[in-house]
């Protein structure tokens, strides 16, 4: 099947840069091929993974935001650019596009590091569905830790290793154990009084790297005084087919005023 993009212009990519360019062409119109209907605001993921947010609040409607739009629902699969046509795959089956521009605008995937167990044991947090399942995660070792025979196994569900301490790390690991402090408060008092461990692990010398020194710093003291384990400089192995991946010891360096133990044992 053959059409038209709507003004000419065909847009790949229904996320910030794309679903932008869209509404600024206004009444011009434009066609935007989109895995989903929505734009998500990805820098309130660690919002909706805590539920300070609604999920509902981090999307906007494709067809809200730019209503003289044509929207497709699929994925790009080819291009022909001697033909200015775009093939693209959609429930119905193949649709070819033609255009007169064409703004590619597809973003990132995630990237998982060949460290083996990641895949397996690890989650992501890329999307809306990757914020509910980390959060349905932290409260199902909530309930683990109350099923838990002895105060060892306890530690081992409330301990959590957040990789990554970019922008999306160090917030996600915020809101979440933000989450998991105020939801103890209606769990039996031996859980309540196992602590958590929260651990922020990255190959970089210093977290938020993206942001000025000071801020930075003053940012690990904030989270240090939460009782955050920060690993800087460190990296991930498998250690053992009860613990998929932990920190490196031989090259896991802590933020400098950090003095908590490392745990036996750690969870992805």
């Amino acid at each position: 099947m053959d059409r038209q993009a709507r003004g000419g212009t065909l847009i790949l990519g229904g996320g910030f840069a794309g679903s932008y360019v869209a509404k600024l062409l206004k009444k011009q119109g434009a066609t935007i091929v989109s895995l989903e209907n929505f734009m998500l605001f990805a820098s309130m993921l660690p919002e909706a993974a805590s539920g300070t947010l609604e999920p509902r609040h981090v999307v906007v409607p494709l067809r809200l935001m730019c209503p003289d739009a044509d929207l497709v629902l699929g994925r790009a699969v080819a291009h022909e650019p001697d033909r200015r046509r775009v093939q693209v795959e959609t429930d119905e089956g193949l649709l070819n596009i033609t255009y007169r521009d064409l703004v590619v605008a597809l973003g990132a995937i995630p990237r998982t590091f060949p460290i083996p167990g990641l895949a397996e044991y690890a989650f992501g947090f890329k999307d809306l569905a990757d914020a509910i399942a980390l959060r349905n995660h932290v409260l199902r070792r909530l309930e683990a830790a109350v099923a838990a025979p002895n105060d060892a196994h306890r530690r081992r569900e409330l301990t959590f290793v957040f990789v990554g301490a970019g922008y999306a790390g160090v917030e996600a690991l915020a809101e979440l154990s933000d989450l998991a402090r105020d939801a103890l408060r209606y769990y039996p008092a031996d859980v309540q009084a196992t602590p958590q461990h929260w651990v922020l692990v990255d190959a970089a010398p210093k977290i938020l790297p993206e942001i000025p020194p000071r801020l930075g710093e003053y940012a690990a003291e904030q989270l240090e005084r939460r009782g955050v384990d920060i690993r800087v400089s460190t990296t991930l192995r498998r250690s053992s087919d009860t613990q998929p991946c932990s920190p490196t010891a031989a090259e896991s360096r802590r933020a400098p005023s950090s003095g908590r133990p490392a745990p036996d044992r750690t969870r992805c």
